[in-house]
């Protein structure tokens, strides 16, 4: 595992909780690497901790859910689990579920 993989699953565990989501360059900026979110998105698709590591917590900036290694269904069931609602792929209410990067 990389140094970067491990900044990625690092944060996201550490602030990203349980009913909200961030995006993946949102988490990029988080990590130092603001210009890096297709690596995020890599980086989340080999996540070997999930759902430890709670991959299924990044998303697209559009609120659209953006992809997931196992099924999305899968994705769909953690984030709905959490309370993160979810419709047609996208995330209800993203603006108040996304982390805000400061």
């Amino acid at each position: 595992m990389t140094e970067f993989q491990q900044q990625c699953y690092q944060t996201l565990k550490d602030k990203v909780p349980a009913g909200r989501v961030i995006t993946y360059g949102g988490l990029a900026q988080l990590i130092g690497h603001p210009n890096a979110h297709r690596a995020v998105g890599s980086a989340m698709n080999k996540n070997p901790f999930a759902p430890n590591v709670p991959c299924h917590r990044v998303v697209k900036s559009n609120g659209d859910l953006g992809g997931f290694a196992l099924d999305l269904k899968i994705k769909i069931k953690h984030l709905q689990k959490e309370g993160v609602q979810v419709m047609n792929n996208k995330i209800v209410d993203f603006k108040e579920k996304v982390v805000k990067i400061t």
